[in-house]
């Protein structure tokens, strides 16, 4: 039995949360998984393990996000020793970068496209921390590319986010009754995920006389899409149904799900959808989806930021009841590998 520090910031509602937290279980079957956290206010999730409290809750100007990167890893740095683990892994920047300052032999993971979504700020604390981590586990290729290439670093891996199957057949039996059939998304409102770009494709589909659209989430945009909403004549068809602790009954009974991003790092989202056998319709933006989706067997790509080709493909899916049909046959087998079991292997060796 090993002993195994995950560190985060925080246990609030976030795809790189529940990224952590299916690793935390798929681990503590067999292993001593502590989880390290610095802020506490909102914890969303009940992980396997034991929680140990740091109590080093973020700074909002940039002065104090120096001095808290310092704090945290001196409050690491003294945690470690005392704890004496086998294994100390990160996740995201916000625990990166101390963590990589309190260890050598931490090993941290990138849940995001460092290019696209770091500030200036987070990209000068990547150079100047991430080569002190014994490794640095990407979750996509594109990431790891990125990684090596943008911020030259040598010691990468690509490590995918494991997925707890059984947990989500399981969750997703909840019955969730709509009036009439739906297309689903999921994630947080804000710009990143171009919900604004999902719903201006779907007002021009023919699907939307048929299907309604519901948008599982909350965030900082709600106030513009639901103007949006409203200003398209859409609001007895598209439904902003907030944040749900239990998402996957939602995919599960869904025509299909889509996602609109610009840019993601490996989206949780579409292996969770394809676990419930929902198909799926998703950007082709960097980075991760075409690491995901077989084009045509378990849903389909479209070009980033397009709302024509998403309309197309949203008609095209809809319709199509022997695409969908094929899709949900072949969906779990295509995230099998994803499997918690077989990912910590990968994890472990390191």
């Amino acid at each position: 039995m090993k002993k195994i520090a995950l560190v985060i910031a925080d246990l609030d509602l976030g795809g790189g949360q529940r990224v952590a937290i299916n690793l935390a279980d798929a681990l503590a079957k067999k292993h001593d998984v502590s989880i390290l956290i610095f802020q506490d206010q909102h914890i969303h999730y009940q992980p396997s393990g034991k929680i140990v409290h740091l109590q080093c809750p973020e700074k909002k100007s940039i002065l104090g996000k120096v001095f808290n990167v310092f704090k945290r890893s001196y409050t690491l740095r003294k945690h470690f020793k005392q704890a004496q683990y086998d294994h100390i892994y990160s996740f995201m920047e916000t625990a990166n970068f101390p963590t990589a300052i309190a260890s050598r032999e931490a090993i941290l993971s990138v849940h995001c496209n460092p290019r696209k979504l770091l500030s200036f700020f987070e990209k000068v604390l990547l150079r100047l921390t991430y080569h002190r981590a014994k490794q640095v586990i990407a979750v996509s290729d594109d990431v790891a590319d990125i990684l090596k290439e943008d911020f030259s670093l040598k010691h990468v891996s690509r490590i995918y986010n494991p997925v707890d199957l059984d947990a989500i057949a399981k969750q997703s039996k909840t019955p969730y009754v709509h009036h009439k059939p739906y297309i689903v998304a999921l994630g947080r409102l804000n710009e990143v995920k171009r919900f604004d770009l999902l719903i201006e494709a779907y007002a021009k589909t023919k699907a939307q006389q048929q299907c309604d659209l519901i948008i599982v989430g909350e965030g900082e945009m709600r106030t513009s899409l639901e103007q949006q909403i409203k200003a398209l004549n859409l609001t007895n068809k598209v439904h902003l149904a907030g944040v749900k602790m239990n998402p996957y009954p939602y995919l599960a009974d869904a025509k299909f799900l889509v996602l609109s991003s610009r840019t993601e790092a490996f989206p949780m989202v579409l292996v969770e959808a394809l676990a419930t056998k929902c198909p799926v319709i998703a950007t082709d933006c960097p980075t991760g989806p075409r690491e995901i989706i077989k084009q045509g067997e378990n849903g389909l790509l479209v070009k980033n930021e397009d709302a024509t080709a998403m309309t197309k493909a949203i008609d095209k899916l809809y319709f199509d009841e022997a695409l969908q049909d094929k899709m949900r046959n072949n969906a779990l087998s295509s995230i099998r590998h994803l499997s918690g079991d077989e990912i910590i292997k990968q994890w472990l060796i390191l």
